[in-house]
């Protein structure tokens, strides 16, 4: 596992350790804007499994798609990959894996699978990275590991060579090596989180490992239970902004038939008159005004007046 810290860019405090054989300068990874000024990167996060990250993310990528945006998806659930079913990719469908590109073993074009006439886009694109899902392709990702700089080179091919507007990434949940150097190397982070006192709690950490990352939240309350009002849910919303200094996007309600859906299609595109598949809409509009706001603006002044259940 030493590969993700060799590589590690130094200032990162105690979560990415620097070393004297670091191949990236601090100049070159501040310059990786400069390289990929056409695409925004935006890691999809979670403390916790369970929060409908992957199911998230899966619908918001799809909506920017339907909105005429270029988009790249990347799943870098690694230990647990999902993305692949939630999308329909069979296995006749992938040549290779991030896997395989992370381990140098095939250039990131030959893993990525073009879904854009799939869901039927009128404009924009949307492609997908999936990651190896066979116990083989797990174990041996997780044995090697992969750095900074491989992983860096990934995304400014794919955001170079496919002209992409947005690239979202699908990260493992909990403060990991991979989640670490996801959430370095993005413009900024989505953070999905469950109405309960551990999530909520292991969301404010990850917030502040994004704050010494200098990296922008943004926070989406997903499953919210019946029992919680509208009223409730916009309280703990503007409280979350208040208390970990970010902006919440929404807050879901727990639906049974996205539940019934989980990890068998994407919602927006199987229920497109559903009012949840308008609220993704809403959700991905949202999310283009905070990243138009920048990593300088006032998240926290951002207060979630229309945090909304239905």
């Amino acid at each position: 596992m030493a590969a993700y810290y060799e590589s590690a860019p130094s200032g990162y405090g105690w979560f990415l350790l620097p070393t004297e054989s670091c191949p990236i300068t601090d100049k070159a990874f501040r310059d990786r804007r400069e390289a990929l000024k056409i695409v925004n990167i935006i890691s999809v996060q979670s403390f916790k499994g369970g929060t409908g990250k992957s199911t998230i993310s899966a619908n918001l990528a799809v909506t920017l798609a339907q909105l005429g945006k270029r988009v790249g998806v990347v799943d870098l659930d690694l230990e647990g990959p999902g993305l692949h079913v939630i999308f329909g990719v069979s296995d006749a469908d992938i040549k290779a894996t991030i896997n395989d590109v992370l381990q140098h073993k095939v250039p990131v074009s030959q893993s990525v699978v073009d879904l854009t006439s799939k869901i039927q886009l009128k404009a924009g694109c949307l492609i997908f990275c999936p990651a190896g899902h066979k116990l083989d392709e797990i174990l041996s990702i997780l044995d090697t590991g992969f750095n900074l700089y491989t992983f860096k080179r990934v995304l400014e091919d794919l955001a170079r060579d496919y002209n992409l507007d947005y690239l979202l990434i699908d990260s493992h949940p909990g403060i990991e090596k991979d989640t670490l150097l996801s959430m370095a190397l993005c413009d900024y982070l989505v953070l999905i989180s469950r109405v309960d006192q551990q999530d909520l709690f292991g969301s404010g950490v990850m917030t502040e490992v994004a704050s010494q990352l200098r990296k922008p939240v943004v926070l989406i309350l997903n499953m919210v239970p019946s029992s919680v009002s509208e009223k409730e849910a916009a309280k703990i919303a503007e409280r979350l902004a208040e208390l970990f200094n970010l902006h919440v996007l929404t807050a879901l309600p727990f639906n049974s038939d996205v539940l019934e859906n989980l990890s068998k299609g994407v919602f927006v595109l199987e229920k497109p008159k559903d009012p949840l598949t308008k609220r993704f809409t809403e959700i991905a509009i949202k999310m283009l005004e905070a990243i138009e706001i920048g990593p300088s603006g006032d998240y926290s002044a951002s207060r979630p007046g229309s945090q909304s259940l239905g």
